[in-house]
């Protein structure tokens, strides 16, 4: 997987990342959905990598994700932020995939 992060998201997630013992990590968080394959992308900050996870190929922010959620992704995507809402959005050149996505503290 190859994410590109906008400059307005590299400025807002540059403070978290220069933080000791944080990672960012894209999930698909199926946790209250119902069903494993209704989720919701969404960045977490993370301690460390668990032995499952991927790193993906970024242009500056390191991120890793779930291997079982790559399936819910295309290779291709990018990460912005929006000023307006206060939120992240994960998309690609082919759609939307979170145009509200959330950044969770899970240290």
């Amino acid at each position: 997987m190859n994410i590109t992060f906008t400059d307005t998201a590299k400025q807002r997630l540059t403070p978290w990342m220069d933080q000791n013992n944080t990672l960012l990590k894209l999930v698909f968080d199926t946790e209250g959905c119902g069903c494993s394959v209704n989720g919701v992308p969404t960045l977490w900050l993370v301690p460390a990598a668990n032995a499952d996870d991927i790193a993906a190929v970024t242009d500056t922010i390191p991120l890793i994700y779930k291997a079982k959620d790559e399936i819910f992704f295309e290779d291709n995507m990018k990460i912005d932020f929006h000023e307006g809402n206060k939120s992240y959005i994960l998309k690609s050149n082919n759609q939307i995939y979170n145009a509200g996505m959330s950044l969770v503290d899970k240290r």
